[in-house]
């Protein structure tokens, strides 16, 4: 998320990058599956509701930003993600592994109070991603094919402090909220000789939304700055870094 108070003033811009690998646990509920035999359908029903644990995503973003006033910046990302998952889905050693896919965000930073090197803001933002890739166990004749859309949602206040314009901390509570939905589609050859096609879905729900983070910011030469930041709720760590410059 980086300092929740806005770090531009009115005009200038900012660009730069952004990593972070976060592990999470989530919630499938309501899912259904269908069945059809050569592409005719043949049942339906309920699947069972379980959380699917650790799943790891890894993100790298190109970051813009803007300021519209001296207390408010917009920012966007743009970048790719992957994310993995084993042995979690079916409990059968299978394991999860995305190829490279898709992943943008954005949101607003707003400044409440600035006094000398104080500041309390405010954050709100929103990412999208998609993980698309095989689900393979080596005792499987063929492999899963999964598809993930997760949408998260962060709001978050605090405060930050820098000395001598060179080192910040900040840090404070947020909010995390977590949806989307996770499609398992695979084949088998029936006692009959058909092919059966089984299709799963689930929407998905993390199971906390509610943590804390906490950062430190490095002010560099030529207006550019590094950070690093930790955020921990019931149900997911992140970690994230980035190289960030003024204009």
């Amino acid at each position: 998320m980086g300092p929740p108070a806005s770090g531009l003033k009115r005009g200038q811009f900012r660009m730069g990058v952004d990593f972070s690998h976060g592990e999470m646990d989530l919630e499938l509920r309501n899912g259904v599956w269908a069945e059809s035999i050569d592409g005719v359908f043949f049942d339906s029903g309920d699947a069972t509701t379980f959380t699917l644990k650790d799943f790891e995503i890894n993100r790298d973003y190109a970051n813009f930003g803007f300021g519209l006033t001296n207390n408010l910046e917009v920012f966007l990302r743009m970048g790719g993600t992957e994310g993995n998952f084993g042995d979690s889905l079916w409990e059968d050693e299978e394991e999860f592994e995305s190829s490279s896919d898709l992943a943008v965000g954005g949101g607003i930073k707003v400044t409440f109070i600035e006094a000398g090197g104080f500041k309390l803001g405010g954050l709100f933002q929103a990412s999208w991603a998609a993980f698309d890739g095989q689900l393979y166990a080596p005792h499987w004749a063929a492999a899963d094919f999964v598809q993930v859309d997760i949408t998260e949602v962060q709001i978050a206040v605090g405060p930050s402090y820098t000395w001598a314009d060179r080192i910040s901390i900040y840090g404070g509570p947020f909010f995390h909220f977590v949806g989307g939905d996770l499609y398992d589609t695979f084949s088998e050859v029936d006692t009959g000789g058909g092919l059966l096609t089984s299709e799963y879905a689930w929407q998905i729900d993390e199971d906390s939304v509610f943590g804390a983070y906490f950062g430190l910011q490095l002010y560099l030469i030529g207006g550019c700055s590094f950070n690093v930041e930790y955020q921990r709720t019931a149900a997911a760590d992140a970690f994230g870094a980035s190289l960030m410059c003024r204009f």
